[in-house]
């Protein structure tokens, strides 16, 4: 069974005493001095969670700490967590420009292959577009280019399933990684 420490964070199912311990960072001898009562004298109320083994000052003492601990100990609301963002370190800094640049390289390789595959897409369109027109215009068609327009219809399909969802996955991790160079932006920023 692990033992308690007050660097974990408050549990529902700790005692009154734990739960205090937990919320505000304090020690068991801590505690036992704001209380003023013995360590000894805690345990035994921390054990039986009677208060009739500490003096009425201490109750009255432990009760308006109750007072401020968030729900189930207490009636107090959860406080926010400010989040404060410390000066990032040279070192540090330097890893997120280094990544953010990285990031602009895989972007433009990215968007080349993006272009290259809506290239596909807009011409493999425009052969099934076509290829009506083109049944039309040569017809009655030799077994030559009949076998031409079933050729061109079947690679129209297969460059559609092929570059499709390519051209989607490409425009996700386009999406990811601006993302992720916004994060950097506001870090640096941040930290400046």
């Amino acid at each position: 069974m692990r033992k308690f420490s007050r660097h974990r964070a408050p549990s529902p199912h700790q005692s009154l005493l734990k739960a205090i311990q937990a919320h505000f960072g304090l020690t068991q001898e801590q505690l036992s001095q704001v209380l003023d009562v013995s360590r000894v004298a805690l345990n035994q109320y921390d054990a039986k969670g009677k208060a009739r083994n500490l003096p009425t000052t201490a109750v009255l003492r432990l009760l308006a700490w109750q007072q401020l601990l968030p729900a189930p100990h207490g009636p107090a609301p959860t406080p926010p967590v400010p989040v404060v963002l410390a000066p990032l370190p040279a070192a540090d800094r330097e890893t997120l420009d280094f990544r953010r640049r990285e990031i602009a390289l895989q972007q433009y390789r990215l968007e080349q292959k993006l272009a290259q595959c809506r290239v596909h897409l807009a011409q493999a369109r425009l052969r099934q577009q076509a290829l009506p027109a083109l049944h039309v215009a040569f017809s009655p068609a030799d077994e030559l280019t009949e076998q031409w327009l079933k050729w061109l219809e079947r690679d129209s399909r297969a460059i559609l399933a092929k570059e499709e969802p390519a051209a989607l996955l490409l425009a996700l991790r386009l999406r990811v990684l601006a993302f992720e160079v916004k994060e950097i932006e506001q870090l640096l920023a941040q930290s400046a």
